[in-house]
Order: C-alpha cells, then sequence, then structure tokens
C-alpha cells in the first residue's frame, strides 16, 4: 500500500472517532440540558397547581367552618320542625345552601344532615337523596375529627347531580351547637372532580401528560384523565413518589421513559402527580441531533479533502527518493534525488546524494584495487560487496525513512559505512580477530534491521582477540548463514559465532564455529557444495570454495572448513587456522606449509 494511502487510511482512522465522539458528546450535552429544563419546567408547572389547589382546598374548608357556625343551621337542626320560626329558619337555611354552591363555581352541592339522619337538607341540583344514600360519607370518621374538616375521596354519586350520577370529592365537618357543645348534625359540600380536573390545565398538542391527585395507597382520586380514577398507580412509581421529597425524577420501565414530578398537597396525605413522556419533550432534540451530524459529516468532508492534499503534498518527496533508492538498488549509481525542501526528507534526500556518491567512488575505487590485487583474494572481498546486499541495505534505510527514525537512520548508516571501512581495510590482507569481531557486527547490526526475527550471539575467547586472520574470512559464512538457513525461519532465528583456541595434533590452533538454527542440509546438499561444476556454482557455495581455497592456499590442505548438519536443526561450520599473533608469525607459516 502507498504511504499516501497509508497517511489517508491514519487521518480517517483518527478524525472519524474524533468527530463520531464530539457528536455524541454534543447530542448527550443538548440532551441533558433539554432533559434539565424539562425537570424545571415540571416542578415550576406542579408548583403553581399545588398552590391553586391548595387554595381552592383551604377556601372550601372555610366555607364550611362558616357553615357550621350559621344560625339558621343551628336553629333547623335544634328544632322539631313545628315552630313557625323553624319554618323561616329552613327557609333561611335553603338560600344559605344557594348561596354557599355560588359562592365558588367549584362547589357542586350542599348536603346538611342531622345527628339522627331523619333530616335531610340540600341544595336544589339534587335529586333521589336518601337516608342511605347519604351512608357514602364517613360519619364516624367525622365523629372521631371533633369538628376538623375531614376531605372524602372521590365517589360516584349514589344520588342525581342536575340528574345524572357524577364523580365528587367532598369536605365534610360535624356540626355543633354553639351553647351546650351538642352534636347537632353533618355539612357536606360536594366539588365536581371534572371541574377540579380544569384547573391542572392543557400541554401543548400531542404531549400526552397526566395530571392527578393520589392517596397515601396510591389510589387516583383525580385527574384530567376519566378513565385513570379510581386506579392505583405502579408500585414501581409509588416507591418514587413517595421517596421524591417534592421533586422531578426520571422514571423508565423499559417500555418508555417518563418524567414524574409530585408535590404533597397541605392538611392532607395527598399528592399531586404530574406525568410527561420523555419523548414528547424532546421532540426539538431531533432537529439539533440532525443539525449535529450535518455539521459532522461536512467536517468530516472536509477533513478528508485536505487528507488527499496535504497528503500527496507530504508524500510527493518521499516517493522521489523512494524511486531513487529503487534505482540505487537496481545499479544504477549515477541516480540522484531531487531536493525540493530543507525539512527531515530535504535532509535525508541531501545524504542519500551524498551516500550515493561515496558508494559509487568507493565502487570505482575498489574497481581499480581490484587490478593491483591477486584474483583469488580480490574475487572473495569485493564479491562479498553485492549488488543485492546493498540494494536491501538501502531498502532497510527507505523503510527507516518513511517512519523517520532519524537515530536509527543514522545508526544503519554508520553501521554500512563501518561495514564498508572494514570490508577494505586499506587494502590489508591481514587483519585482527578484534576487528573481524567488529565487522562482524556492523554486518549482523544491518542484517537484524532487515530481519528482525534474527538473533545473534558473537562470543570470542579474550586469547584470540590479537590474532592475525585474513580479511573477511567469517563474514562470507555468516552470510551464507542468514540468507540460506534463517531468513525464512518466523521466530527464535538464531546465528551464535564463536571462537576459542583448540588443540589440534599436539598443536594449538584458532577454531571459529558458526552455527544456526535454519532449516538444515541433507547430505545430498552438502556433498554438492564440494564437487559441484564451477559453473553451476551459486553465491553461496562460490563464498564457502573460495574461502577453503584462501586457507589451504596459505596454510596449507591441513586446514579448512568442515559442515555439518541435521535437517530441521540447522548448520554448523567449523573453521581451523595456525595461531599467529603477527604478520611475521603467519608469513613464516605461509612459507612452511608450501
Amino acid at each position: 500500500m502507498p504511504i499516501r494511502k497509508k497517511i489517508q487510511i491514519i487521518n480517517i482512522l483518527i478524525i472519524l472517532p474524533s468527530i463520531l465522539f464530539l457528536t455524541i458528546t454534543l447530542y448527550n450535552m443538548t440532551l441533558n440540558q433539554v432533559m434539565e429544563r424539562a425537570l424545571r419546567s415540571s416542578d415550576h408547572k406542579l408548583e403553581l397547581i399545588t398552590s391553586t389547589i391548595n387554595t381552592l382546598f383551604n377556601n372550601i374548608e372555610n366555607y364550611s367552618k362558616l357553615a357550621i357556625i350559621n344560625k339558621p343551621y343551628q336553629s333547623v337542626l335544634n328544632s322539631d320542625g313545628t315552630d313557625p320560626q323553624s319554618l323561616e329558619d329552613i327557609q333561611l337555611m335553603y338560600v344559605g345552601l344557594t348561596s354557599l354552591v355560588e359562592s365558588s363555581p367549584y362547589i357542586d352541592s350542599v348536603v346538611i344532615q342531622s345527628i339522627q339522619g331523619n333530616k335531610t337538607y340540600y341544595t336544589n341540583n339534587l335529586t333521589n337523596v336518601t337516608e342511605n344514600n347519604l351512608s357514602i360519607y364517613p360519619g364516624e370518621q367525622l365523629i372521631q375529627a371533633k369538628g376538623s374538616a375531614v376531605w372524602i375521596e372521590t365517589f360516584q354519586s349514589p344520588f342525581l347531580v342536575n340528574a345524572q350520577h357524577i364523580h365528587l370529592l367532598a369536605v365534610g365537618r360535624r356540626i355543633i351547637n354553639i351553647s351546650n357543645g351538642i352534636p347537632l348534625g353533618y355539612i357536606y359540600i360536594n366539588m365536581d372532580e371534572s371541574k377540579l380536573s380544569k384547573l391542572y390545565g392543557s400541554d401543548e398538542e400531542g404531549i400526552q401528560s397526566k395530571m392527578m391527585i393520589i392517596n397515601a395507597n396510591g389510589t387516583i382520586i383525580s385527574s384530567n384523565d376519566p378513565g385513570l380514577l379510581q386506579t392505583t398507580l405502579e408500585k414501581e412509581k409509588l416507591q418514587m413518589i413517595f421517596s421524591s421529597d417534592n421533586s422531578s425524577q426520571i422514571f423508565d420501565n423499559g417500555k418508555e421513559t417518563t418524567i414524574i414530578s409530585s408535590k404533597a398537597l397541605s392538611n392532607k396525605d395527598w399528592r399531586i402527580v404530574y406525568e410527561v413522556p420523555s419523548k414528547a419533550l424532546m421532540k426539538d432534540q431531533w432537529k439539533i441531533t440532525l443539525f449535529i451530524l450535518g455539521y459532522g459529516a461536512l467536517g468530516l468532508l472536509f477533513a478528508l479533502v485536505l487528507s488527499i492534499v496535504f497528503s500527496n503534498w507530504i508524500t510527493k518527496p518521499i516517493i522521489r527518493l523512494s524511486r531513487a533508492m529503487m534505482a540505487v538498488g537496481d545499479g544504477k549509481l549515477d541516480t540522484r534525488s531531487p531536493i525540493t525542501s530543507k525539512d527531515e526528507v530535504g535532509q535525508l534526500a541531501y545524504k542519500f546524494n551524498d551516500m550515493v556518491g561515496e558508494i559509487q567512488g568507493l565502487m570505482d575505487t575498489v574497481n581499480q584495487e581490484e587490478k593491483q590485487k591477486r584474483s583469488l583474494e580480490l574475487r572473495l572481498m569485493y564479491s562479498q560487496i553485492k549488488p543485492h546486499f546493498l540494494y536491501n541495505t538501502l531498502e532497510t534505510i527507505r523503510s527507516m525513512a518513511l517512519m523517520t527514525k532519524a537515530h536509527d537512520i543514522s545508526k544503519v548508516v554508520k553501521a554500512l559505512g563501518d561495514f564498508y571501512r572494514m570490508s577494505l581495510n586499506k587494502g590489508q590482507e591481514l587483519i585482527p580477530v578484534i576487528q573481524e569481531k567488529k565487522h562482524l557486527e556492523s554486518y549482523l547490526y544491518i542484517q537484524t534491521i532487515r530481519y528482525s526475527h534474527i538473533d545473534y550471539i558473537i562470543d570470542f575467547d579474550s586469547q584470540i582477540e590479537n590474532c592475525r586472520i585474513p580479511n573477511m574470512l567469517l563474514q562470507p559464512l555468516v552470510e551464507n548463514s542468514i540468507q540460506h538457513g534463517l531468513r525464512e525461519k518466523q521466530t527464535g532465528a538464531l546465528c551464535k559465532i564463536s571462537g576459542f583456541i583448540e588443540t589440534k595434533d599436539d598443536a594449538d590452533v584458532v577454531c571459529f564455529v558458526i552455527k544456526d538454527n535454519g532449516k538444515g542440509m541433507n547430505e545430498e546438499q552438502l556433498a554438492n557444495i564440494w564437487h559441484r561444476e564451477q559453473s553451476q556454482l551459486d553465491l553461496s557455495s562460490f563464498g564457502i570454495r573460495n574461502i577453503q581455497e584462501r586457507i589451504q592456499l596459505r596454510y596449507g590442505p591441513g586446514y579448512g572448513i568442515s559442515i555439518s548438519s541435521v535437517m530441521g536443526s540447522g548448520v554448523e561450520v567449523q573453521l581451523r587456522i595456525p595461531i599467529a599473533f603477527d604478520k611475521k608469525g603467519l608469513s613464516e607459516r605461509s612459507v612452511k606449509s608450501s
């Protein structure tokens, strides 16, 4: 995948969640604000209605308090009805009852009953009033109240009110003789529940809210929905209402979410409850949500366009540098990358051009020196500087450049420079073992950057560090181990190079062991390394044959390379040469072996 598309995908992966997070956050914030406003509005509305109903109930109670001390009422309930004065008081009583109904539009009717129940007086809008019908009023409760007002919950009138049965609420009081305190009777002031429910008002069209008055048991005694009268609220709602302390809360029963507000009415165990579906209050929220989504979509589109423009602007210099590296990897050392900026990519292109120029000059120098050295020595030494190794190293640099890891690039370039410097070694044929070790470390560092799954161990005995050995004696064997044994191993690939002094035929020799845990070789493959014709040799067998010829040419046929392998367990290469701590010792050994 081109780096341009990677940048675009990364931008999408960064921008899209950010916009989604912003959209969701804005939605939740507006939702919470709307819910808070809805709760405050419900509280405010309920507070106004509660105040109005409390005022109404207090007025009705005051009317009942004035009625029980009314002289005509006292006189009529005290007399037997035969006295002419009593007839006049009865007329005044009916006038007073009519005035009481007319004093408030919410008083529907009034009933007065003697303590024995044999006398009944009521407003003219009532018919079919009998002693049995009046048993619906709780006389015992009125006696226990000792003259205080008693509110009677909603009931279906057993008598006719304006020629029909309606739902009534009533307030009752016991009438007591103001002279001697003897109970005379009861007064019942009836309220039409349908008129009371009109006090609740109505919400906007489409908002199916419920306003109701409930008793301590949760039974609905008044509601703007007549179908709810004398039904009981759900247990979960009651628990929340009676534990809310006059505040609004959100109720969710799994099917719908509603806002429930409640307040206690004064001087009674009744509560007024307001319930409204939250979705009705949230109808405008969707407009805000659509606006937020539209804004988010436009922002995402704008971000994608900018991502494409800027990714092309950023990646064009990298693409040009990549093409130049590919060309150099293919052997075109006269290729240079154009420098169009002074940023990291421009600096990398500058260093790349400088490095390629140095490599080109180095290659020219190597070609000139090849003509001056012995054919075998030069064939080995400079055959190791293979185009494919240069190509792969540059590919590694390119990959690291794409990630703009400047420190890593510096390390790889330094390791590559160290590798070439040690490979050329200013034309010296013999070097100390410690220098060969550094050469291997530079090479293996580059390879581990390229193949991150490969690890290595270099373990040389300190006694051999100053021993002199031919230049580039071990690197071709290590390269062969990596290329043909460890490169395709997925995990746990290990190359171990060890060096130590060994006794052979009563003489000390330096032994180097290169061991890997790769795929290994069978007997036929091992045999082909030594018996293959010159025209059939591949690069790996050529390197081994070349090293063997160098060793035997310098030290004689008693030294050289031995190879052992088990399929699936790796290959072990052992190399033995005589010990020499200076160039003179090596020369003497070479003469004697000749």
